[in-house]
């Protein structure tokens, strides 16, 4: 890909991205996930299962940011995984780091953005 058209990955993470945001939302439609789930949070734990997370591992990232506006909890573990990490990778990178959970939504993709043109993407 040469200067003038954009990178391939670039495009597909995109492409996934805006993919990734209409499953989180039809995720919200899903009935709970088979096992244990208190009333509040089963959705949530439904579309975190969508995106690659285990189900210990979505509920682990629930209790994060408990109060924490769904969209955005969704929206900044799928720029991680986007990334390229791994769902236990993004998972401790948001354990370590909560508060970017709390950025918002386009400033954890603008970010995600910068680590890609800076070659940061597939884990590395």
């Amino acid at each position: 890909a040469g200067p003038s058209q954009p990178h391939p990955g670039a495009m597909a993470a995109r492409l996934v991205l805006r993919g990734a945001g209409r499953a989180l939302r039809a995720a919200r439609a899903l009935p709970a996930v088979p096992g244990p789930c208190p009333g509040r949070g089963c959705g949530e734990v439904a579309a975190l299962r969508l995106t690659g997370f285990s189900q210990e591992q979505a509920r682990r990232l629930l209790a994060l940011q408990p109060r924490l506006d769904p969209e955005r909890r969704e929206a900044a573990a799928a720029q991680l995984l986007l990334l390229g990490l791994s769902a236990e990778a993004a998972l401790a990178l948001l354990e370590r780091s909560p508060a970017l959970l709390r950025l918002p939504t386009e400033r954890v993709r603008e970010r995600a953005e910068e680590l890609r043109r800076l070659g940061l993407d597939g884990g590395r």
